[in-house]
């Protein structure tokens, strides 16, 4: 190949210029590589421990449970390592000083002339033949300063896997008694017909006689099957990586005595030389045997590997005077290639094939080029550049090598990502992870419920939490029973609100009733009969006032939801962790918690008090319309249905009254009118809002008393109608059913102690390898949730009741639904969750 000093310099530094690109991408490489390595180890370790925990456990269905996930542990234990060698691959094929390119072809395409032109090396380093193929070995040629060869060899282990198993897998498919070898021994011993009989195919034939040949000649390579590398002379490289020669075998089936095989034992080559028209040029060539020879498993085992090895392929092909077609070796040779770093989205950009053409042949060249061309290419999106050049052409050959070497520097970096890419995302994506632990997580919760916790033991927890419950209720409705007669921070807000309405109340009833002054007297103008008018007016204000005062619904449904909240805070924070069950976090909604906790408590507890404490929880409301208005609705008469005297000096001992009749009904003045109008409007809306505001900041709402009794009735139907039904079936079946999460894993019980550690250790193996993406519940009580009404427990010092005795209730006028017109007369409210009973402003009746 004649390369000038020029073309030499480009070349250096196209090829440096790649390798230090691709070098950027090791230290991603390196982390994927060191995690894949750590949770493979830690896969191990979780592997070895549920082996132990299975060794200890009598249960069968325990057994069985465990079984199933050593299986699936099994697998993902082997996705983990499938990932790690794709990466460490990966991370080699980054970390090459070279770029590499494979050739490869059927025996006596000119494959090794090729090679031999590429590099300037000799028959030495490259051996040819005539006739028969030559290469069994795949060998890696590199353009170094050093002269010498690494052969690395099988041990007997990876020989028999890799050598003869996928040959005997096609044989096998012809015995009526498949053989069976799994050890050198068992070769030598095997018994393997001399025939597979008739009508067989070359492929099950080939398979066959390469068995017969590694027996025979097992005494030629046993003592290379060592597993390590050996440096090697390149005058002696050839008897490792040659195929017995026509001679050769001609003299062995003369004398009996088997031929000389090494290359059986060899797993690859690494030849190091100085390529002497490549100088500085960091190249290497792959030689790719057994590609379209007959045996298909032959082929797989010299492409196994080959993620990491090279960066373009060059298949061969060369048509004859008798053959100008793609024929199956090259088909299969093309189909073999296309299995390479599947990563690599376009196989165009990593195949380029070749023809290599013989002077006085260029008819056949044109065949074969349009075959290959209807074959493989035309049926694809991704076809494969076809290539002419001349093997023994110094000229031709350099052009084609610096026409491979553009290929690699344009397409290598979108290769390398695509490559990249894959690997991240192939072996063990992360939801199969977590999924196959979760599962994994699931198992051992339910092996913990098999382990029993003694009776004496359980009922001390069932009295803990049913004790701290009703402790904590008990305190919560004296708490809000006290807070009914005493000016809480509460109050205060509630104060500052009413204050708040009032004060805009009387702003917009000095400015036009709540029109504008001069919309009001716009629309005042013009007016016949200003009597009936002031009487609609006053009803008009009336209800602007009502609705002024009504957006203190806001103020009661805030309390409502802290009211509910602080309920439900209760329950959790003493069921351990049950929140997290049940996902629930601070700020959700109560009224769809409770239905939360209803669901999946009707299907599990099945207790009907719970459940009626839960419906009357979710009931609880309180609204200014349904529950206050009936408190200030005496304030409102006096606009409802306004008197016809007037009062012209409040507060003089002779009083002195105007008919606003006889003032309004008459013509006269409008201004005279307008004004005695407004006065009169003026005073009764002041004097209403005044009073709403006087009876409001007495607390005639009754909203704590409320709160009192709701809790009242939610605390009879949880635990005082019956307290032992409370304890003994459902904090006992919540304890049952939720085990894990309302007692966690630390008991304090003394169970089964090494099956419980092994559990355990388990458990913080599987927090390992998932990196804490697993849920697992792991903790008896959770922190306190944040809740300003939510009474803390007593310390081990003080003592607290554990009884359930009633606490005196107060009859308040609860809540209603009802949005219509609110009437001023009393009526009549179901006490929230409740069906059979109503709550008057008489007390509860049935």
């Amino acid at each position: 190949m004649s390369i000038n000093s020029e073309q030499l310099r480009v070349l250096v530094e196209r090829v440096d210029s790649i390798v230090a690109a691709r070098k950027g991408l090791l230290p991603a490489v390196q982390r994927e590589v060191d995690d894949a390595a750590r949770r493979r180890s830690d896969s191990d370790r979780l592997l070895e421990l549920l082996r132990e925990l299975k060794g200890i456990e009598k249960d069968q269905d325990a057994l069985d449970r465990i079984e199933g996930a050593l299986g699936d542990l099994d697998q993902l234990l082997s996705s983990f390592s499938a990932r790690e060698a794709t990466l460490n691959a990966l991370r080699a094929r980054f970390s090459r000083d070279t770029v590499n390119i494979g050739v490869s072809g059927e025996a006596r395409v000119g494959k090794s002339t090729t090679l031999q032109k590429f590099s300037g090396l000799t028959d030495t380093q490259i051996p040819t033949g005539k006739g028969l193929p030559v290469t069994a070995v795949r060998s890696e040629i590199v353009n170094s300063a050093d002269e010498r060869a690494e052969v690395t060899f099988r041990d007997q282990k990876t020989f028999v896997a890799e050598y003869i198993h996928p040959l005997l897998e096609i044989v096998n498919g012809h015995l009526d008694v498949p053989l069976a070898v799994n050890t050198l021994a068992g070769l030598r011993t095997a018994k393997f017909p001399e025939t597979l009989g008739s009508n067989v195919d070359s492929i099950s034939t080939d398979s066959l006689n390469r068995l017969l040949d590694a027996q025979r000649s097992i005494d030629t390579y046993e003592s290379l099957l060592t597993g390590g590398v050996r440096q090697v002379a390149l005058d002696d490289l050839r008897s490792y990586v040659a195929y017995p020669s026509k001679e050769d075998l001609d003299a062995e089936k003369a004398t009996g005595t088997p031929s000389s095989r090494s290359y059986i034992a060899v797993k690859s080559v690494k030849i190091f030389c100085h390529f002497p028209r490549l100088e500085g040029v960091k190249i290497g060539l792959v030689d790719l045997p057994g590609l379209g020879e007959i045996g298909a498993s032959v082929a797989d085992m010299h492409l196994r590997g080959l993620e990491d090895a090279v960066d373009q392929i060059f298949p061969i092909m060369r048509p004859t005077d008798a053959e100008g077609y793609a024929k199956q070796g090259i088909a299969s040779n093309i189909d073999h290639l296309r299995r390479i770093q599947p990563g690599i989205k376009r196989r165009g950009d990593l195949i380029t094939a070749g023809i290599n053409v013989t002077e006085g042949l260029s008819a056949t060249v044109e065949t074969l080029r349009d075959d290959f061309e209807r074959k493989i290419n035309r049926a694809s999106s991704d076809p494969i550049e076809v290539l002419e050049y001349t093997a023994i052409d110094d000229s031709s050959v350099a052009d084609l090598f610096d026409t491979l070497l553009r290929r690699i520097s344009d397409r290598l970096h979108t290769m390398d990502q695509e490559v990249l890419a894959h690997a991240l995302a192939s072996e063990a994506s992360e939801a199969d992870v977590r999924g196959t632990l979760t599962e994994l997580s699931r198992t051992l919760t339910e092996l913990l419920r098999l382990i029993p916790i003694p009776e004496k033991i359980l009922l001390r927890q069932i009295d803990r939490i049913a004790s701290d419950l009703i402790h904590e209720y008990n305190t919560f409705q004296k708490k809000l029973d006290d807070e009914a007669d005493e000016h809480s921070d509460w109050y205060v807000a509630f104060d500052a609100d009413v204050n708040r309405i009032h004060a805009e109340s009387r702003a917009s009833i000095e400015d036009g009733f709540f029109m504008g002054r001069a919309e009001w007297e716009f629309a005042a103008r013009g007016r016949k009969d200003y009597y009936n008018w002031y009487r609609d007016e006053a009803q008009r204000i009336r209800r602007e006032i009502t609705a002024q005062y009504g957006g203190l619904d806001v103020f009661y449904d805030e309390q409502v939801t802290q009211f509910k909240d602080d309920l439900i805070n209760i329950f959790l924070d003493n069921t351990g962790d049950l929140a997290r069950k049940f996902q629930i976090s601070p700020g959700d909604d109560p009224d769809v918690t409770i239905d939360k906790l209803a669901a999946e408590f009707g299907g599990t507890i099945q207790d009907d008090d719970l459940d009626s404490a839960l419906a009357l929880l979710k009931d609880v409301k309180f609204s200014f319309r349904n529950n206050v208005f009936l408190q200030i609705a005496n304030h409102l008469k006096e606009l409802a249905n306004p008197r016809e005297s007037f009062l012209l000096n409040p507060g003089a001992n002779n009083p002195e009254w105007e008919n606003i009749r006889e003032v309004l009904g008459v013509v006269g003045n409008y201004d005279h009118q307008l004004g005695r109008l407004s006065d009169y409007l003026t005073c009764i809306a002041t004097k209403a809002n005044d009073s709403i505001r006087a009876s409001l900041l007495q607390h005639d709402d009754r909203f704590h008393e409320y709160l009192s009794v709701s809790i009242s009735f939610f605390n009879d139907f949880l635990y005082r109608k019956d307290e032992e039904n409370f304890k003994h079936l459902v904090i006992r079946s919540l304890i049952k059913e939720y085990r894990d999460y309302i007692l966690g894993e630390n008991t304090g019980v003394s169970i089964d102690g090494k099956k419980k550690d092994l559990i355990d250790q388990i458990k913080a193996s599987i927090e390992d390898v998932s990196d804490g993406s697993v849920e697992q519940p792991h903790r008896a009580v959770p922190p306190k949730r944040a809740s300003p009404h939510t009474p803390a427990k007593p310390t081990k010092n003080e003592s607290h009741p554990s009884d359930s005795s009633p606490v005196e209730t107060v009859a308040v006028p609860p809540s209603d639904s009802s949005a219509g017109e609110v009437s001023d007369e009393p009526w009549m409210t179901p006490l929230p969750g409740s069906t059979n009973g109503v709550f008057t402003d008489g007390g509860w009746r049935p």
